[in-house]
């Protein structure tokens, strides 16, 4: 069938709340003209899917990748259909096209590609645009948390979302640790708690390379900071934005040639989130033919990570003490030779 400009308009105007609800995603807050899910596009952690109603059409906001569009193109990308499929769907108008293509490792790798261009884009139009202010600001975020403030981590001011919200945007490498795969955001003032962090492009490790020094794993960027207040600056420093990363570790340190780990995941109270993903670390490394250490000095203070460690006792943490009061795992072999 042809499509009319009335057609379009209608289709846009279908309320894409009930439709993501239809599609079985569940609303996380909702009010008649706006709603937040987490991402039927992506796995996240954290809701991130922004849907609100604008002069009559319904537009979508997606954080992680910073992606935005209107309900067509929130069909098309659903269902894999062209423009005309996806408005006569919306529409209820019967649809003829054949089998949804499968999704090849050439479309998911093309897909990376286009995310990490995004974050590129975006990372060096915000550093384009920094000021004195935006600089002051940064450097506040960081010493009203009382860690270090370093500028060669390239953090930058960003503008986020529809309203658009300040954010503290710090690069992330690939195992490269030299080419930039994502940016990660954090609200720089109060939001609510979905709003507090995003990431643009792939969310991977973030790691501040120092020399051969031995590293320090933990799960977030301000823990790994927090690790240099209170240990000094002697590691190479590794954070893994979040513990579903734990299986990205090995590429990221056998690039480091790391011997010594020093692994600070969070003492969660649930067994199933920091404590596995401690377990599994040690398990990938010492087959790596790595040394691990457990760090301790955060569970003996009966805290959640180093930096409520930091806040809670702000004191320097020799590393003698560090090193013998963790638990010590041996490699279990070799590290494999990078010919074989």
């Amino acid at each position: 069938m042809k499509l009319s400009p009335d057609d379009i308009r209608r289709a846009r105007s279908v309320n894409l709340i009930e439709i993501l609800i239809e599609l079985g995603h569940k609303p996380v807050s909702r009010r008649p003209d706006h709603a937040l899910f987490h991402s039927p596009l992506r796995d996240d952690r954290h809701p991130s899917f922004s849907v609100s109603r604008v002069n009559g059409a319904w537009v979508w906001y997606d954080f992680g990748p910073g992606t935005h569009g209107d309900g067509i193109e929130f069909i098309q990308q659903t269902f894999q259909l062209t423009f005309p499929e996806a408005v006569c769907k919306l529409l209820g108008y019967p649809i003829s096209f054949g089998p949804t293509p499968r999704r090849t490792r050439k479309d998911s790798n093309q897909d990376q590609r286009q995310r990490i261009e995004l974050a590129r884009q975006a990372y060096h139009s915000a550093k384009a645009s920094m000021t004195p202010e935006k600089e002051a600001e940064l450097r506040q975020y960081f010493l009203s948390r009382q860690v270090p403030y370093y500028p060669h981590v390239g953090a930058v001011w960003m503008a986020r979302g529809e309203a658009k919200t300040p954010y503290i945007g710090i690069p992330l490498p690939g195992p490269n640790v030299h080419f930039m795969h994502g940016v990660e955001c954090r609200a720089l003032h109060d939001v609510p708690n979905e709003l507090l962090r995003a990431t643009i492009g792939i969310k991977s490790p973030w790691i501040m390379k120092r020399g051969d020094a031995a590293v320090l794993v933990t799960e977030s960027i301000l823990d790994c900071l927090a690790g240099d207040a209170l240990f000094g600056p002697t590691f190479t420093l590794c954070a893994l934005n979040g513990i579903a990363n734990v299986g990205k570790l090995p590429e990221y340190l056998t690039r480091l040639k790391a011997k010594i780990v020093y692994l600070a995941l969070d003492n969660d109270p649930e067994p199933d989130k920091g404590p596995k993903a401690q377990q599994e670390a040690i398990v990938l490394l010492t087959r790596l033919g790595m040394h691990v250490v457990e760090v301790r000095v955060h569970h003996q203070a009966g805290v959640k990570d180093l930096h409520k460690l930091l806040l809670h006792a702000p004191t320097r943490i020799s590393l003698f003490r560090l090193t013998e009061s963790g638990i010590h795992h041996q490699p279990t072999s070799s590290a494999p030779s990078l010919c074989s």
